[in-house]
């Protein structure tokens, strides 16, 4: 199953824990961690996902003085990490950097046997980040506007690229449509990258991709980015409106953090969070972040947990609604 999701930001800003959390927390690194602890990544080596989670392990391991170590599991789209986390001891020792997908496997997947929210401990959002509307200018449109009436006038007369099946730039157009009733064939591609390759030969003449990604190919006047699909206009594009300002409601980032077993004692996740915030305050955090096209969005365990559960739900009416499958 081909489900991945972007690691990047959106600009929330870091939120701070309560003076409470932090006494929880700080009487917690007494005892915690009194092992290796696992952080569970669901992608393989080298990638973006393993280079974050990797770099909030080595923070993780400064301020605890226990090692923090990443564990690539690959595979099912996430869902084998997610297995695993899912049945570890609730101790803290096992801990999970996980993905959108993460709340979205399920709904494409019935058979995946894990409850993003039921079956999980959030402990905090790391980063989020939005996708863009593109045309190809062989399209002959410029606005959102032009691009809703064009392919309302048109159904299923025009072809849409993504990454795969159930990919966030899948979902995201499929969301689209069905906020603006209108309709258009579906071309997955192979990945991100085989997708920009195609929207830029003009093989489909639309596509949603991430931010980062796309940024390279609007600068150059390649490709036209109409859209973002975040809820505020994004730093990076400031001129290039919302889709939210065509179609009310409409919001969709795609976003990474840290989740623990259901279960795991309130104290640990407070410390957990106290130390992954800490460090995302830091210039070095900062500066690799920016680095990425990114900007951090640092989360308390709560705001997590109502971001999982509200993707959980957005998605899963999306998914039905467009009788999405994978195989």
């Amino acid at each position: 199953m081909r489900i991945r999701s972007l690691i990047a930001a959106a600009a929330l800003g870091a939120i701070g824990l309560t003076h409470g959390a932090l006494t929880h927390g700080a009487l917690a690194q007494d005892a915690y961690p009194d092992d290796l602890v696992r952080i569970v990544v669901g992608s393989s080596p080298g990638g973006t996902a393993d280079t974050v989670s990797r770099l909030v392990a080595e923070a993780l391991t400064a301020k605890f003085g226990e090692s923090f170590v990443v564990d690539n599991l690959p595979g099912s789209g996430g869902a084998l990490a997610a297995q695993t986390v899912k049945a570890a001891a609730p101790d803290g020792q096992t801990i999970q950097f996980v993905f959108s997908s993460f709340a979205i496997l399920p709904s494409l997947a019935p058979d995946v046997s894990y409850d993003p929210v039921a079956d999980f401990a959030p402990i905090a959002m790391v980063s989020s980040v939005p996708n863009v509307l593109l045309v190809n200018p062989s399209f002959g449109v410029t606005t959102l506007e032009e691009w809703v009436a064009k392919v309302k006038a048109n159904p299923d007369a025009f072809d849409y690229g993504s990454g795969g099946i159930g990919y966030s730039q899948h979902l995201s157009m499929e969301m689209l449509l069905q906020g603006i009733e209108g309709s258009a064939v579906h071309i997955p591609y192979a990945g991100s990258g085989k997708l920009l390759g195609a929207l830029l030969a003009d093989e489909v003449p639309f596509a949603f991709d991430t931010l980062t990604t796309a940024v390279p190919h609007i600068d150059s006047g390649a490709l036209i980015a109409l859209a973002v699909t975040s809820a505020e206009r994004s730093p990076i594009l400031p001129d290039v409106p919302t889709v939210a300002e065509v179609v009310p409601g409409y919001e969709l980032t795609a976003w990474n953090g840290f989740v623990a077993p259901a279960g795991t004692p309130p104290e640990i996740v407070a410390a957990l969070n106290a130390a992954i915030v800490d460090y995302l305050r830091t210039p070095e955090a900062k500066e690799f972040f920016d680095k990425l096209g990114t900007t951090i969005n640092a989360s308390t365990p709560e705001a997590f947990g109502a971001v999982i559960k509200s993707d959980q739900e957005k998605f899963a009416k999306v998914i039905a609604a467009a009788g999405i499958k994978v195989d």
